[in-house]
């Protein structure tokens, strides 16, 4: 492995926007390799991304996005990766903000950073419905540990080695991203927000819709309220 950085893309039938997201990784100055994880797409995404020169893990069932984050993770350390950035592969993300994530993450003991749509207003907005979801969410992470974040559901990140190696010991399969800043928070991580735009979806449709909108909210808060609970 030739680049120091590995960007982390998990895709799900993302045939109409993955190309164009390899091609604005690669295109970055800092050269990074990108793995993107083709999780049980039923369309051509491996396909179209191997072609635009990523490297394709492909999961031999729809594991969750958790779990393909994890793999891609594994992946990047064991080539020897000392910074992994995590991106969609649905176009939401602009990737010219990668190089802020970077930056922000050079600062000494910081290990993680997280791009928030919330720090500054720009790009696409949420649903006030799912903005009020974020903000409970921001909430419960001020509670259980004392972390102030204002976007914790974003899956737009950069994380040291040191950091990403704690999240293969424990990443939620299918909803990761409040669990795991609850958790890196305890083990003792630095995490920074930074400003980030978000764009509309190239193509497909998101994974988390409808019913499932809700079943996430309960299952996070539950999952938090135990820990809680546990810690007393």
């Amino acid at each position: 492995m030739t680049s120091r950085v590995a960007v982390v893309v998990p895709a799900l039938n993302e045939e109409c926007s993955i190309v164009g997201v390899v091609q604005a990784l690669r295109a970055l100055d800092v050269e990074p390799e990108v793995v993107v994880i083709d999780d049980g797409s039923l369309d051509g995404t491996g396909q179209a991304a191997q072609a635009a020169g990523a490297t394709v893990l492909r999961m031999p069932f729809n594991a969750g996005i958790g779990a393909a984050v994890q793999a891609g993770i594994r992946f990047a350390l064991e080539r020897g990766a000392e910074t992994i950035v995590r991106v969609d592969g649905d176009g939401q993300h602009d990737v010219a903000d990668v190089p802020s994530l970077l930056e922000a993450l050079s600062q000494e003991g910081v290990q993680l950073v997280l791009g928030s749509r919330y720090l500054e207003p720009r790009g696409r907005q949420t649903s006030p419905a799912r903005r009020a979801g974020i903000a409970w969410f921001a909430f419960l992470l001020r509670w259980t540990c004392g972390l102030r974040i204002t976007d914790p559901t974003s899956g737009f990140w950069a994380a040291r080695a040191d950091a990403a190696h704690l999240l293969l010991d424990r990443y939620s399969s299918d909803y990761p991203e409040v669990d795991s800043l609850v958790y890196l928070s305890r083990r003792g991580c630095r995490i920074q927000e930074v400003p980030v735009t978000m764009r509309p979806r190239g193509g497909g449709s998101s994974s988390i819709q409808g019913l499932q909108t809700l079943y996430y909210m309960i299952k996070v808060t539950l999952a938090l309220f135990m820990q809680r609970v546990a810690r007393r």
